[in-house]
């Protein structure tokens, strides 16, 4: 048997573990075609079964179901060799068949198995982290790589990739300091770690530093710019370092020169980002114009997907605004039905908690914001379960105040201000406070 980089063995030829090296190095720095290198590996050797597997949890991983053509094949195809496989990769493949079927948990679950015993499995551990975010795992996403990091050797080219992951998960669970070290000594270990870059981002996006993020962020595009889907992402978090200084025309310029174009790639974080951003802007009181249009057309091509209800909020903004009137009709019939018949983790959490953000989210475009208010205020602690990270759900406390401040709810807006200036004291916040303050008084 062959052996990957890590000297973990791998049923098939030497070449596909060489190739499983490439692909493994390209999913972890979010550059190259994973996908497109395993599947000529598997073309010259069908016995290679852990690129079978691969393949299909990196589509599912971007965003498809886990019944997609894609998918199914990619599983299907492993069968037949993973019978001849190692017991670690057998179990890979259980997991990922249990990803497909909507089992989240159980196919964390089985990736977190696979790193008690093999801990510098690469491929379990980047599955892991993705699908511990996809659920807004917090503590899970830090301790999943605190577990492995000594096993990790600092000369390991993967290494400086480890310790981003770690420095996102101790930033999600509030260890700034550490988390900056870490990114930090990342970002030295690998400047191109556009992960890491991330983690430093919300480190300064969590701790207030709007200078400090706008700074980090230019002075470093040149190293994420070329990071597939995250370089829309670090893009997407200096817009939002921009709007909090009140910057938006450099935010709109930078949308359009930067965030529309890659709608091209069809990518489900650009489509969440470009959503997000509009909404975002919308709510600070900006016109953004015509810009919604080709959002909502990427939307709803994807309007049955249904994998998380994180994506499906995002689907909600932009057929919201829409300039064709059917789209919402479209996407709550596909959400009534997938409530109805669908099944696994993220239908459950779609009935509980993802179908109320989506609600008010509607409610809001459609002007009924006492509605959005109300459909939002009691689930909004449980946001975190609709996946995600904390920089991202805060459209969610986003939305509520400006739905209490267009409903004249103006004690409710005044508490939820206080509540944000508690965490996030800057300039725009303070002055929305003493806005409603004055409102709350006056009535």
């Amino acid at each position: 048997m062959a052996k990957d980089q890590q000297g973990l063995t791998l049923a098939g030829a030497p070449e596909s573990a060489t190739a499983f090296d490439l692909a493994i190095a390209d999913y972890y720095g979010l550059t190259g075609d994973p996908v497109g290198i395993l599947r000529q590996a598997l073309a010259r050797d069908p016995g290679f079964a852990l690129g079978g597997v691969a393949i299909a949890a990196l589509y599912m991983i971007g965003g498809f179901r886990g019944d997609h053509p894609e998918v199914v094949k990619a599983l299907g195809g492993a069968e037949p060799a993973i019978r001849r496989a190692s017991e670690r990769e057998r179990r890979h493949l259980a997991a990922a068949s249990a990803w497909a079927e909507g089992k989240t948990s159980q196919a964390i679950l089985g990736w977190e198995t696979i790193l008690v015993d093999h801990p510098t499995d690469a491929l379990a551990l980047r599955l892991a982290q993705d699908a511990y975010y996809f659920l807004g795992r917090s503590l899970a996403i830090r301790d999943c790589a605190a577990r492995v990091l000594p096993a990790w050797d600092r000369g390991n080219p993967l290494t400086s990739f480890i310790l981003g992951l770690y420095a996102f998960g101790l930033e999600e669970t509030g260890d700034l300091k550490r988390a900056e070290d870490f990114g930090r000594e990342a970002l030295a270990g690998n400047p191109r770690d556009a992960w890491a870059t991330h983690a430093l981002a919300h480190v300064m996006e969590t701790a207030n530093r709007q200078d400090d993020g706008v700074a980090f962020l230019k002075s470093t595009r040149a190293d994420w710019s070329g990071a597939h889907f995250m370089a829309g992402h670090n893009g997407w978090h200096l817009a939002l370092f921009l709007i909090e200084q009140g910057c938006f025309d450099e935010v709109l310029a930078d949308y359009d020169r930067f965030s529309a174009p890659k709608l091209a790639d069809d990518g489900t974080l650009d489509r969440v980002d470009a959503a997000a951003l509009l909404w975002r802007l919308e709510l600070a009181g900006v016109d953004v114009g015509n810009r919604w249009a080709p959002v909502a057309d990427k939307w709803m091509a994807h309007v049955d997907d249904h994998v998380l209800a994180f994506n499906d909020l995002h689907c909600a903004f932009a057929a919201a605004r829409s300039p064709d009137p059917g789209d919402v009709k479209r996407f709550s019939r596909s959400l009534n039905a997938y409530e109805r018949v669908g099944s696994g983790d993220n239908r459950r959490v779609t009935a509980e908690v993802g179908r109320r953000l989506i609600d008010g989210a509607l409610a809001f475009a459609d002007g009924d914001y006492a509605q959005a208010v109300e459909a939002i205020l009691p689930v909004r602690h449980e946001a975190v379960r609709i996946g995600g990270s904390h920089a991202q759900r805060d459209i969610v406390n986003l939305t509520l105040i400006a739905a209490a401040e267009r409903s004249g709810q103006w004690r409710l807006a005044r508490a939820l201000l206080a509540e944000r200036a508690g965490v996030r004291p800057t300039a725009r916040t303070l002055a929305a406070l003493e806005r409603a303050q004055g409102r709350a008084g006056a009535h």
